[in-house]
C-alpha cells in the first residue's frame, strides 16, 4: 500500500494495489473510490484532506498493523 499527499491540489491517494483503474465512482463530493476490471477497489483518492486533518499532521501519517484484521470486520 501507498499512500500520496499533494499539497497543492489538498489531496491524497490511497493506493490499495497496482492494478489498472477501470472505472470511478464519486462516494462524496470529497472521496472518488477508483475500481479495477473485476469491479475491485484499486485506490480511494480523497479531497480537501486538510479540512479534515491538520496538514503538519499529513507529513507524519503512521500505519499500525492490527493482530487480528478480521475483527474489524465483526
Amino acid at each position: 500500500m501507498k499512500i500520496t499527499y499533494d499539497l497543492q491540489a489538498d489531496a491524497m491517494y490511497i493506493y490499495l494495489n497496482k492494478h489498472s483503474v477501470a472505472g470511478t465512482v464519486p462516494v462524496s463530493t470529497d472521496l472518488i473510490v477508483d475500481y479495477d476490471k473485476n469491479n475491485l477497489p484499486v485506490g480511494i483518492e480523497m479531497l480537501s484532506v486538510s479540512k479534515i486533518m491538520p496538514k503538519k499532521s499529513l507529513s507524519s501519517i503512521k500505519i499500525k498493523l492490527l493482530s487480528n484484521p478480521k475483527a474489524l470486520h465483526k
